[in-house]
């Protein structure tokens, strides 16, 4: 395999953004990652590694205020859904794109950044040949019961007063996330009371840019994760109205690993697999 190689591209307001790319021999298409809630981009090394052996190139992005990104959320900097929105996935996209001619281009993300594909995708679907939601489920209340729920109405109502206090969100403290962005997790906030998408400062309904989005999208669930359950998948699911969606359930036995949250992109054997025969079912329908 080539070896990756370390790229900054602008990221707004005179932030960095800090890709891995990961350039595939005789690529037939490209992916750009994105992390989940605390997670910086060094966690999905193997999944990065294994999509790139598959043959499609890999763009793995750094989660603002974690890893190798140059900030780091305090009272004087901060940031939210709309930073990442709109300063640096087109960016990102438009450099994939650049390193990836002719090829199909995915925007995926877990969790956090599976959220961020999706709103993406109501923004720049004329750019995003296709969705990849992995372990991302909506964090409304409405998709949880018994103590995940509890736990989950408990953090919300800790979110503002830490947030205002310290003027960050304390997540390494709380057991929720890592250090965050104060406006960053006020938009999580609004998602969890509503399931409807926000980006402080950005106009436009992205739940209706997301209806409107009719590409492909993949939903890869895993069997035994607590923080994205089937009615939390299905709350994000169900908002890409006119997309052809593809739903698969991922289980210990196809892993060979535990199916929650995390696991599966340390073991990412059987998710690679799921994601390959997904696109050459888009390509061959094309043909």
């Amino acid at each position: 395999m080539k070896a990756p190689e370390s790229v900054s591209l602008p990221g707004g307001a005179g932030y960095t953004l800090p890709v891995n790319w990961y350039p595939a021999d005789s690529a037939s298409g490209a992916v750009v990652l994105m992390a989940a809630l605390g997670m910086g981009a060094r966690f999905y090394l193997p999944l990065a590694k294994a999509l790139q052996a598959a043959g499609l190139n890999v763009a793995l992005l750094e989660q603002r205020g974690h890893g190798e990104s140059p900030w780091r959320p305090s009272r004087s900097c901060d940031w939210g859904f709309r930073e990442p929105l709109v300063n640096e996935i087109p960016v990102a996209l438009d450099w994939v794109k650049s390193r990836s001619a002719r090829l199909p281009v995915y925007l995926m993300g877990h969790s956090l950044g599976g959220h961020y594909s999706a709103m993406a995708s109501g923004v720049y679907g004329g750019q995003i040949d296709g969705i990849i939601l992995a372990a991302c489920g909506s964090p409304w209340l409405g998709g949880f019961t018994g103590a995940t729920r509890s736990k989950l109405k408990f953090l919300c109502a800790m979110i503002p007063p830490a947030s205002s206090i310290l003027g960050y969100y304390p997540g390494d403290k709380l057991g929720f996330g890592g250090r965050e962005a104060r406006t960053l997790m006020q938009d999580w906030l609004a998602l969890a009371k509503t399931n409807r998408y926000q980006a402080n400062g950005f106009s436009d309904d992205l739940d209706c840019g997301i209806a409107q989005y009719s590409g492909p999208v993949l939903s890869l669930r895993m069997a035994d994760d607590a923080f994205a359950p089937p009615a939390s998948v299905e709350a994000v699911v169900e908002k890409f109205i006119t997309a052809t969606v593809s739903n698969v359930v991922l289980d210990e036995q196809m892993l060979g690993d535990r199916a929650d949250h995390f696991r599966w992109a340390r073991s990412p054997t059987a998710t690679v697999q799921q994601i390959v025969h997904w696109h050459v079912k888009q390509q061959s329908g094309k043909e």
